[in-house]
């Protein structure tokens, strides 16, 4: 299979908005006179699906249709907060601006734009508006928005029910709000969303108009949508949307959806007919975006690419356009297999608050995460993460920016296996003078650490073989067979005084406590890690070190979906970079005000 050609990355001015968006180039040998925009969906099932659509857009341009991925205003790598006014026409005005540039600068004839759940309803919407759209695929997408909603409402209520059970709740979001999967819609947004009916939007007349239809793992789509399509002179057709679960599934185990990418491929090669959509604008792009952040300053932020003997890794560097701190640089690292906008897009959000207040701060993707090269697969398992192998492209990191003159003293955060490289990163480098540790499942990983986790977790419960099979199948299962097996030869090796990742574990903080650097430690409720590390005797160690803070979140989730948990986390993400300037606290907007504008 032929590489593809170099992506380029670039910022569209949506209506003054700066967008963020990846242009996948196709090979001279191979192009065709089409363009796609790849429209993603919103919330958890944008961030699931981010390496499969870049994985889509790869296979796109190899076949010769150059493709355009971007994100919306308000979410992943573009400006603006989800509470900032009129995200609905922020968010068409994206998918308009992408179709733009495709049709002034890609050279094309026609563009085709693939819309996932919302990017569905925006991509029609777009072409119903005017955008140089001739051809629209659509799947899982709604004829009305309020669908979406409901769909959405339904999967916060089941969400909070279980982050806050046997907790404390916080007060109920401002009237009209939703928040899901992490992920906020403001109530004028909400309320815009209810009011879009694509079946009373009329496309503009054009010959040779074509759309695909594609269902959601065979659950039918409204027949509005088709028949709206159809009163408009559009040639519809309708296939299999299968795989869209698998996709949208957690990111470690996400997959491309490979017969969609076919089916969608063959249709695309089966076009006929002239543009319908004249233009001759294009859309103001630029390498670097200013953002303008209401009552603390300018910033800028650019696509930062870090080579490597596998090809290179991509990150996003927020820079102030005014006072700096001297020689100091935060990195942000990925939130497991998640990307750099970290979880619920709470790095974005901490990168340009503190770019404000005079640190740069990078979000970086690993190896096969996100951007970045490499393969992805080894991830599917935890302990794919968990390997000291990938803490050395921390390093390579922190030498880019040494060497472009950002910074020679770093802070490192993350979340998860972001926690675990930063802990690491922090042992082994001199100039990483704070590491920043969100809900970190490990600090040294034990191939022993699942299994026992999950044993202890039986344990803990009425033990019955119908909850075995309903939560503990497949390779899970077999894992936790063979642990149990072992048992008690593992118990005769500890008594002969093989103590593995326990006597590792403790050389560590004794380490990390000898260092002098300051450490963070956040954790929600319930996280394995903190009953280990207090029956292992580190948590006493660490509390009574003077360089180690340890914080407690209220909430039992992982990753911080609710935002009133996202706003204490930044709190204590923003106490400790305060401590690494010698300030009492951040001398910017506060982050309960940054969680109120975002």
């Amino acid at each position: 299979m032929s590489p593809s050609p170099t992506v380029t990355p670039l910022y569209l001015d949506a209506r003054g908005e700066p967008t963020y968006a990846i242009v996948h180039p196709a090979g001279a040998a191979t192009s065709r006179d089409t363009a796609v925009l790849l429209c993603p969906p919103f919330g958890w099932d944008e961030v699931c699906s981010y390496r499969s659509r870049r994985e889509w857009a790869e296979q796109l341009a190899r076949a010769g249709y150059p493709t355009i991925r971007l994100s919306y205003p308000g979410t992943g790598d573009s400006g603006s907060f989800p509470r900032d006014p009129d995200r609905l026409e922020a968010w068409t005005a994206a998918v308009a601006a992408a179709a733009a540039h495709a049709r002034g600068a890609l050279g094309v004839r026609r563009v085709v734009a693939i819309g996932i759940e919302l990017g569905g309803l925006l991509a029609y919407r777009a072409t119903a508006t005017g955008a140089a759209i001739d051809d629209l695929i659509l799947w899982a997408t709604p004829a009305r928005g309020r669908a979406l909603v409901r769909q959405l409402s339904a999967f916060s209520k089941l969400e909070l029910a279980q982050v806050y059970e046997g907790l404390q709740p916080p007060p109920p979001l401002p009237a009209g709000e939703l928040e899901a999967g992490g992920f906020l819609l403001s109530a004028q947004t909400v309320g815009a969303l209810n009011g879009l009916a694509l079946d009373e939007l009329t496309l503009p007349p054009g010959a040779a108009r074509r759309a695909l239809l594609l269902d959601r793992d065979g659950i039918v789509l409204d027949p509005r949508l088709r028949e709206q399509l159809e009163r408009c002179d559009v040639d519809v057709s309708l296939g299999s949307g299968r795989g869209y679960s698998a996709m949208t599934g957690h990111p470690q185990q996400a997959k491309a959806p490979a017969k969609v990418i076919a089916s969608v491929k063959a249709w695309l090669d089966a076009q006929a007919g002239p543009s319908v959509a004249p233009s001759s604008s294009r859309a103001k792009v630029s390498e670097r975006a200013e953002l303008e952040l209401a009552g603390s300053g300018r910033i800028t932020e650019a696509t930062l690419t870090i080579e490597q003997p596998f090809g290179a890794l991509t990150a996003i560097l927020s820079e102030p356009l005014g006072r700096r701190v001297p020689g100091l640089c935060a990195v942000l690292l990925n939130a497991g297999a998640v990307r750099r906008i970290g979880p619920n897009r709470m790095w974005v959000e901490a990168a340009r608050r503190w770019a404000a207040i005079g640190v740069p701060t990078v979000r970086l993707d690993l190896e096969g995460l996100g951007d970045s090269d490499g393969d992805p697969s080894p991830y599917a398992e935890d302990a794919g993460l968990y390997v000291p192998e990938l803490v050395p492209q921390v390093f390579a990191c922190l030498d880019a920016l040494q060497q472009r003159g950002v910074a020679d003293r770093f802070v490192l955060g993350g979340l998860c296996a972001g926690a675990y490289w930063s802990f690491h990163a922090a042992l082994g480098d001199p100039r990483v003078i704070a590491a920043l540790m969100v809900n970190p499942r490990a600090l040294i990983w034990d191939p022993e650490l699942l299994p026992a986790r999950d044993a202890q977790g039986l344990a803990s419960q009425l033990f019955a073989w119908s909850k075995l099979r309903e939560q503990y199948s497949g390779a899970r299962a077999r894992r936790l067979a063979l642990w149990l097996a072992l048992a008690p030869k593992r118990r005769l090796a500890r008594r002969a005084g093989a103590g593995g990742g326990l006597d590792e574990l403790d050389a560590a903080v004794d380490r990390l406590g000898a260092s002098g650097k300051h450490a963070l430690f956040v954790f929600s409720e319930r996280e394995p890690l903190v009953s280990e590390l207090v029956s292992s005797g580190a948590m006493a160690k660490l509390e009574r070190f003077e360089n180690v803070t340890i914080e407690r979140v209220s909430v039992r989730d992982h990753t911080f979906r609710p935002t009133d948990s996202q706003r204490s986390v930044h709190e204590a993400l923003d106490r400790a970079l305060a401590r690494e300037l010698g300030h009492a606290s951040l001398e910017g907007p506060s982050p309960r005000d940054a969680a109120a504008r975002a």
